[in-house]
């Protein structure tokens, strides 16, 4: 997707990789933040996205960028804001469930699952380095999700884990259509394709939020606050520091830059919400951190 000015002149893309990254690792904590008891789930996407899309609309304005999207790619937006729609509807339940971390990594499937979809739509070639990369990962997630530990299962618990590995197959649909609309003839602005598909997934989350309980509207400044914060450093800074430095790079360390996203996130569950890990967890972590890796790695390169 083409973007006038991917980054600053002098500055690394190795580093604006790395600070997106570090931005998307930050959404995970601002919706705990928040949580059941001050919003529900999705009223938090919808905000989330609502304010993202207003934001990312001025800044392509000041930018001199074209506020419209070609009628083709307009329908791959729609599309592409419906499973972003699933993705965040999912991914905020499994972050109240199963804590910050675990919803991240378990999230990050979604770098094995784009592969096998683009096998399959794109026809992309996948190694047997990488089908023992996806067998790895889903022996780390049986260790990350706590089998053969003495962690309790309740059922929220399992809710917030399924909800997770429900994230990583949305998310990976969801790369897969913005792929097909950045093929197209007419490639708009990324920060204009981002607004569109951000308002679309907005409206989406707006549908869907009478049949959930909690609090639509923020109720304080405080939450207002927050949501600005996930709106700006998560759907607006984040995504376009990732996605204007991705092409500059090197899948291997590209790869390896963007694990900083479940591990920081992991980091942050602990020092703000206490959350921890068990050793056979966290030997799972590592598992599917590096499977990851390894996997997503072979698929680019």
């Amino acid at each position: 997707m083409s973007d006038q000015s991917p980054s600053r002149p002098g500055l690394p893309p190795l580093s604006v990789l790395a600070f997106g990254a570090a931005c998307i690792s930050f959404a995970a904590i601002f919706v705990k933040m928040l949580g059941v008891n001050v919003m529900g789930p999705t009223a938090i996407g919808f905000w989330r996205t609502i304010i993202g899309s207003a934001m990312l609309f001025v800044w392509a304005a000041a930018t001199g960028q074209s506020l419209t999207l070609p009628r083709a790619v307009l329908g791959w937006s729609v599309l592409a804001g419906f499973l972003f729609f699933l993705d965040l509807f999912f991914w905020h339940r499994s972050i109240i469930y199963a804590g910050a971390g675990m919803a991240t990594i378990l999230a990050n499937i979604q770098v094995l699952v784009t592969a096998g979809l683009s096998y399959l739509v794109f026809k992309e070639h996948l190694s047997l380095k990488f089908f023992a990369a996806a067998a790895a990962a889903v022996v780390g997630l049986v260790l990350l999700i706590g089998i053969g530990s003495d962690l309790e299962f309740s059922r929220t618990y399992l809710a917030g884990v399924a909800f997770g590995l429900a994230t990583g197959f949305m998310y990976a649909s969801y790369i897969i259509v913005m792929k097909f609309a950045g093929q197209h003839a007419r490639r708009p602005d990324f920060r204009t394709l981002m607004a569109w598909t951000s308002l679309f997934t907005a409206l989406f989350l707006a549908a869907a939020s009478p049949w959930e309980e909690a609090a639509f509207m923020p109720p304080d400044i405080y939450s207002l606050i927050v949501l600005v914060a996930l709106a700006l450093v998560a759907q607006t800074v984040g995504w376009w520091s990732i996605t204007t430095s991705l092409p500059r790079l090197d899948a291997s360390r590209s790869g390896l830059v963007l694990l900083l996203q479940p591990v920081l996130a992991t980091l942050w569950g602990w020092l703000f919400f206490t959350e921890h890990l068990t050793l056979l967890q966290l030997v799972g972590a590592v598992v599917t951190l590096t499977a990851i890796y390894v996997g997503g790695a072979r698929r680019q390169g």
